[in-house]
This record gives structure tokens, C-alpha cells and sequence, in this order.
């Protein structure tokens, strides 16, 4: 006859033997972990993404909080928040309201279908919509939940397929007035290959490279405008190409940047223009 204050038998047993026992147990009683759902996606690195065009680059941070990247096919393959995110810029940015807030404003009509890069690191995601016309790109903290904040930018292509030389910022937001971690979209020439984010402190952080258009976003960078942290352009030999300062505005330039018929039109008057650069898009 047993009696319940004896010792359970596993305490006869070798350590490692009791506790594989009791890990057994376990496991057989507790609920089984929800599934993740599965997505028809290709792990892809910064290489096939800067050479497919007219796919969305996406970042989805996972429920074990380990991002993994992935090539969506479409916007079809976005995550849930990506779409919540790409649906309140759609919003945000939509003709109707560009009107309501400013009439002498030229509303840029996007869709879904002109989505270029979505990506997101924990609560907070980032979607580029580029077409023929112009853009919309915004930053969105929370999407699809009761404390989504956010805003974005939208506007024609001040001089159509023509760039300031490889590289041209579209939005750039940050966590701090002079730096801490930041959100950037924009677009690039058919000669940039690979993109990053210098730090100045020694770290770097690759853009997400899709069909002419980036998006990059930081984590914990601690970023400031003291040590210069600079965006910088690489041919697909891996030699440098351009360079310039994150916090710098266009119009701030060190360089102008001519059209083909040699007129200026980015950067403040200088001698000795550089030429732009065609959108890769």
C-alpha cells in the first residue's frame, strides 16, 4: 500500500533521468503553443532585394521578438500590422484629406498596389508608396491598435525620375530632437547596390534595398548629430560611391546637382554641379 508522504519514486532515480521525466510530464499537460502563421515568403538578404523590383521589402518582427527577414511577394504577404500601417497612410495621405487641410496642395494618388517598402521593429513600422506621379511614406507607432499616433509626408516628384546624385531622402523621423533611433525612406539610382547608415561610432546599419526605393530603420542606435552620422552608397563592386550627412537637408547640400541640359535644380548654387542621377525605378 503506497502512503502519500513517501518521497515520489523519480527521487530514486539518476538527477538527469528525473528531470528529462519531469520535462516530459510537463509537456504533456501544458497547452500547446499558438502557431505562427505560416507565410509563402522567401528568406532573402540585401542582395535579392536590391535586384527584384516591384516586391515590398518587410521586416516582421515575430511573436519571439526575433525579427526575421523575409521577401514579401505583393502586398498580399504583408503582415498584419504592415497592413494596418499601409492602410492608415493610405488614409492619411488620401486626396480628400490633403484638400481638407491645405487646398493649394497637389494631392500624389497612391494605392496599395504602389507599395514599395513596408518593414517593422517592434510597435513601430515604416511604408514607402512611390508611383510615376509621386510618393507617400509614413511612420506609424502601434498600427491597428487604440494608441496608434504616427504621420508621414507626401508630395510629387519635385523633378520626376531625376535625383540628387545616388541617393534621395524621402522622410526621416527620429526617437530624440538631435538623434537616439531613426526611421528613413526614400530612393536610389541604378548605381547603388547596397546602403547603410554610418553611425560615426562605429556601427552601421543596412538599408532594405527594393526596386529603386529604401527604408532603414535603427534599433537602440543612440544616434546624434555631433558625431555626423552619414548614409552611404555602393556600387555593385562594393566601392563607395557617395556619402552625405543623415541630418543634412537637400537644399543644404555640399554639391548641386544639374539635369541633363546642365540647369540646376537640387542644392544651393555652387560651381561645378554634379550631375543627377536617374531613378532606378
Amino acid at each position: 500500500m503506497n502512503n502519500i508522504l513517501d518521497l515520489p519514486a523519480e527521487r530514486d532515480l539518476p538527477p538527469k533521468a528525473a528531470y528529462a521525466m519531469r520535462a516530459r510530464i510537463l509537456g504533456s499537460v501544458r497547452p500547446r503553443p499558438a502557431r505562427t502563421p505560416r507565410l509563402r515568403v522567401a528568406v532573402a538578404g540585401v542582395v535579392l532585394l536590391a535586384m527584384v523590383s516591384g516586391v515590398a521589402a518587410v521586416v516582421w518582427q515575430r511573436p519571439d521578438r526575433s525579427p526575421v527577414q523575409v521577401l514579401a511577394m505583393g502586398s498580399g504577404e504583408l503582415s498584419p500590422t504592415l497592413r494596418d500601417a499601409a492602410e492608415r497612410c493610405l488614409q492619411w495621405n488620401s486626396p480628400r484629406r490633403q484638400t481638407r487641410q491645405n487646398p493649394s496642395e497637389q494631392t500624389v494618388p497612391v494605392s496599395l498596389a504602389d507599395l514599395a517598402v513596408a518593414m517593422e521593429r517592434g510597435h513601430r513600422a515604416l511604408v514607402l508608396f512611390m508611383n510615376d506621379v509621386g510618393y507617400a511614406t509614413c511612420d506609424v507607432e502601434s498600427p491597428g491598435t487604440d494608441r496608434e499616433s504616427g504621420g508621414g509626408v507626401t508630395d510629387p516628384w519635385p523633378h520626376g525620375e531625376w535625383l540628387p546624385g545616388p541617393v534621395q531622402r524621402l522622410l526621416l523621423t527620429s526617437t530624440e530632437a538631435d538623434g537616439g533611433d531613426v526611421i528613413v525612406s526614400g530612393r536610389v539610382s541604378g548605381r547603388v547596390h547596397r546602403l547603410v547608415l554610418d553611425h560615426g561610432d562605429g556601427h552601421t546599419t543596412a538599408a532594405r534595398l527594393s526596386g529603386g526605393a529604401f527604408g532603414l530603420m535603427t534599433s537602440d542606435a543612440r544616434l546624434t548629430a555631433g558625431v555626423d552620422p552619414e548614409l552611404v552608397s555602393y556600387d555593385a563592386e562594393g566601392t563607395e560611391i557617395d556619402r552625405r550627412p543623415l541630418f543634412q537637408a537637400e537644399d543644404e547640400l555640399e554639391h548641386c546637382f544639374a539635369g541633363p541640359d546642365g540647369k540646376r535644380i537640387y542644392g544651393t548654387p555652387t560651381s561645378g554641379c554634379r550631375p543627377a542621377e536617374k531613378w532606378r525605378g
